[in-house]
């Protein structure tokens, strides 16, 4: 069915203030996809179809999973209008034509959310929580800002007021998907944030050597690859005297930016320096040994980046 045959359809079902709603949602969804490249068609639909089964009745709703074999849980059965989002999938494939997965995807999980969302999923559940129309929610000017910025983080703070308010209610059950959702998107901005101490240690070693005029400064970014550091930074020196200076550097560099070296491998006689400060590790080499060691060819499942990057 094309567009805007469904939008005529929805006005007829749909109660006034929750097709204004949906419509709102279509701008927000449409607004967001061209800002993360995401394709702006997919978007429209989605949001056009979220709510499309909100004129069902509990009842209706129930059967329609039932007829299509859609698992219900039992917080679903208990607030059967929790189901409006899977019927919502249901009817876009069925009646209004819709075969994209990724669209009825988006649609069957804007409610809750689902952990590790695609960047649709994402954009529809974000986008139902911030349109225009909303006004009741709090933290929205803010939301609405933080949407065009990171989507993530958008989405773990509208999960926790959420979590916050359901559990403020008395005799409100939360869905359990929600609650999975925010730890997942709260663990996940609690690792970006110590991503970004961790970076900002990688730079400041980074300064530190190049004060001494290092060579050829790197930095592997080894957070999804390993446990051991967030960071390798490696540079080389072309003496034991500038070695020795580089180590200096960048021991009181750290030390004076709060971080402190949990052991070091090596010394001035060494062509190989390690220096563990836990989140980032500090590769010192002579020119020969980092030739011979290579370690950018062997971390090369992590993501090489200049200094100027991070």
């Amino acid at each position: 069915m094309k567009y805007m045959d469904i939008q005529t359809d929805l006005k007829k079902l749909l109660k006034p203030s929750r097709f204004e709603h949906t419509m709102g949602v279509v701008e927000t969804a449409v607004h967001l996809a061209g800002i993360y490249n995401c394709s702006e068609k997919k978007a429209k639909y989605a949001a056009l179809l979220h709510d499309c089964a909100k004129h069902l009745s509990d009842a209706e709703k129930i059967n329609l999973c039932f007829t299509h074999n859609v698992p219900i849980k039992q917080v679903e059965m208990d607030n059967p209008s929790l189901l409006h989002a899977k019927c919502g999938a249901i009817l876009a494939k069925e009646k209004y034509g819709i075969d994209d997965e990724e669209i009825l995807h988006a649609i069957a999980v804007h409610t809750t959310g689902v952990p590790d969302m695609s960047l649709l999923d994402l954009i529809l559940f974000v986008s139902d929580y911030i349109e225009p129309g909303r006004d009741q929610a709090p933290h929205l000017k803010k939301l609405r800002k933080m949407a065009e910025k990171d989507l993530n983080r958008t989405a773990y703070c509208i999960l926790e007021d959420t979590v916050n308010y359901l559990n403020s209610r008395k005799n409100t059950c939360l869905d359990n998907t929600t609650i999975e959702t925010w730890q997942y998107y709260k663990q996940k901005e609690m690792k970006k944030l110590m991503s970004n101490a961790s970076g900002e240690m990688a730079k400041t070693a980074c300064k530190a050597l190049d004060s001494k005029q290092a060579e050829d400064i790197r930095v592997i970014d080894i957070s999804e690859v390993s446990v051991i550091a967030d960071y390798f930074v490696i540079a080389s020196a072309s003496n034991p005297n500038q070695l020795q200076a580089m180590m200096d550097a960048v021991d009181e560099a750290l030390y004076k930016a709060g971080s402190y070296r949990a052991k070091i491998e090596g010394n001035q006689r060494s062509s190989w320096v390690l220096m563990d400060y836990k989140d980032i590790i500090v590769h010192l080499f002579s020119r020969e040994d980092r030739l011979f060691y290579d370690l950018e060819r062997i971390w090369k499942d992590g993501k090489s980046i200049s200094p100027e990057e991070l």
